[in-house]
């Protein structure tokens, strides 16, 4: 049987924030049990109110007690209050809530949590090392944090989320770690204390590894006073391993140090590293086939031939060929019932749309795609659906990429195959005589020829018996 409650929790005295909800949970082994869970509130007389948010047991201060019993599966009962500061109350105001878990035939189980009046709130601050770098390297980066709330931060959640081919490369056993991307790491207040105004720095610096296709790599790091942070539930904790190598440590920042500008607003903060690395956009095209009157189905799209992955999207223009008439370009229902916009948009000669983007588009010379381009040699393609109006030569389509993010260019330095040609194949015959028709023909027809010679071979025979 185990307790889980905050160590500390924070009552914000930001009356724009509401209520400071309390969550208390109980867990045993799996067994059905029944528990009573009684809540000592008297320390925080003059400091905060206590109110229950649900409707499991009602608050008696200065000591309630809560029932509750625990199923098979051991997920435990949970008790929420609604926490205020008191009339009165100042920013620092404390006080203990004490709990005291008993079951029949089980020794009870015991804990606190440290409640106090205001909340820290951490900025985050990056100082990488020059960059850019090349593909495959190394990189340091600094970190500072700094409170800028009205108490202490009592402890410091830092957690570290790398993307799109970027990897931590220190593994600190105060740490846990799930693959080379995601570390968790929590310092308690033993560790760490910082008070309102203060900032504190990573006494030596974070290393990062670039992947060999990295382009546009980021590291997400977010700082939080313990008791504030989010803490994963059981099977998701789970999932994270312990690191082996020294301790990560936070030291008092120097006067100097930069902290106080250039901060995240929401104690995130995201490193953008810089990589001398490039992706060849290539258009991909299609030949459109059938007699006149009949439907061709093109794709049309863009494939990312590398060296480095594309974390962006690419512009992909379709010119439709002279002679096809377009009956059905790339469509999704949902996104329609969503407004969002569709991948593919009708347009004009000099862009402009033709119609709303969410809705289906109408038949066009010219459509405008928008394909997420990813990792090396991934390819994004578009169905369009034509009908072949009329014969004739030198009625090409052209399909033409480019970069669809500014932010992020794909820094192509081969344009040769930034445009490929739509053909159209048109053999004599009726309408209904489309590459499907004539695929089915060449497999039934053999089969029906041989039986033919088969039966007539079958006559012949019983011809020359009768003749015996």
């Amino acid at each position: 049987m185990t307790l889980v409650a905050p160590p500390v929790f924070y009552v914000s005295r930001d009356h724009q924030r509401g209520t400071s909800d309390l969550q208390v949970q109980e867990r045993t082994g799996g067994a059905t049990v029944g528990l009573r869970i009684t809540f000592d509130a008297g320390d925080l007389k003059d400091v905060v109110t206590v109110k229950r948010a649900l409707d499991v047991c009602v608050v008696h201060l200065p000591v309630f007690h809560c029932d509750t019993q625990v199923g098979p599966t051991g997920g435990g009962g949970i008790q929420a209050f609604h926490l205020s500061p008191a009339k009165g109350a100042k920013a620092g105001d404390s006080g203990v809530l004490r709990y005291r878990v008993t079951a029949p035939g089980r020794p009870p189980v015991t804990g606190h949590s440290l409640i106090v009046v205001g909340r820290p709130e951490l900025r985050v601050a990056l100082h990488p090392g020059p960059g850019p770098v090349e593909p495959g390297e190394s990189l340091a980066v600094r970190l500072t944090v700094r409170n800028v709330g009205d108490v202490p931060a009592r402890g410091v959640a830092l957690r570290m989320e790398g993307q799109d081919g970027i990897t931590l490369g220190d593994r600190h056993r105060n740490c846990r770690y799930r693959g080379d991307t995601s570390a968790w790491c929590r310092l308690l207040a033993d560790n760490v204390t910082i008070a309102p105004g203060r900032s504190y720095s990573l006494d030596a610096p974070e290393h990062l590894r670039t992947a060999r296709d990295a382009t546009y790599p980021t590291v997400d790091f977010t700082a939080d006073a313990v008791g504030t942070d989010y803490v994963p539930p059981a099977e998701v904790a789970s999932g994270y391993r312990p690191g082996s190598g020294p301790p990560l440590r936070f030291a008092p920042a120097s006067g100097t140090d930069p902290a106080a500008t250039g901060a995240a607003d929401d104690g995130r903060e995201v490193l953008h590293v810089s990589v001398r690395n490039r992706s060849d956009l290539a258009a991909i095209a299609d030949t459109a086939r059938g007699p006149v009157g009949s439907l061709a189905t093109v794709r049309i799209g863009v494939r990312n031939n590398g060296p480095g992955a594309l974390p962006a999207t690419a512009k992909v223009v379709f010119t439709v060929p002279e002679g096809t008439t377009v009956m059905a370009s790339p469509y999704s229902f949902e996104r329609d019932e969503e407004v969002i916009d569709q991948d593919c948009r009708a347009v004009a000669a000099d862009d402009a749309p033709l119609a709303e983007a969410a809705v289906k588009q109408p038949s066009a010379r010219r459509y405008v795609c928008t394909a997420r381009v990813g990792s090396v040699g991934a390819t994004t393609t578009f169905p369009f659906t034509l009908r072949i109006d009329r014969g004739g030569t030198d009625r090409k389509g052209h399909v033409t990429v480019s970069d669809g993010d500014p932010e992020r260019p794909s820094r192509d330095t081969e344009p040769a195959d930034d445009t490929a040609d739509i053909a159209v194949s048109v053999w004599p015959g009726p309408a209904w005589a489309t590459p499907g028709f004539y695929l089915g023909a060449a497999v039934v027809v053999p089969p029906l020829g041989l039986a033919a010679a088969l039966y007539l071979r079958r006559r012949k025979s019983s011809r020359k018996s009768i003749t015996l």
